[in-house]
């Protein structure tokens, strides 16, 4: 199953993004972004971000994705 995680968006590139994640970090596309920012939490599923999500929401989905995993 795949599932879109949070990350936060550290460097911006034209339509793309730097982002960070409990993985690390990697890039993604922003199409379906309007107005990134630095410091931004989107849920991104592979490269692609989907939606931006605020900081409360992001850290929630992380605590519930890591009580899933273990």
């Amino acid at each position: 199953m795949c599932l879109a995680i949070p990350v936060k968006i550290i460097k911006l590139k034209g339509k793309m993004a730097e982002v960070e994640d409990s993985h690390g970090q990697k890039t993604v596309h922003l199409a379906l972004i309007k107005r990134p920012k630095i410091g931004d939490y989107l849920l991104a599923h592979g490269d692609l971000a989907i939606s931006k999500i605020d900081k409360k929401e992001a850290k929630e989905i992380i605590k519930l994705n890591q009580c899933l995993s273990n």
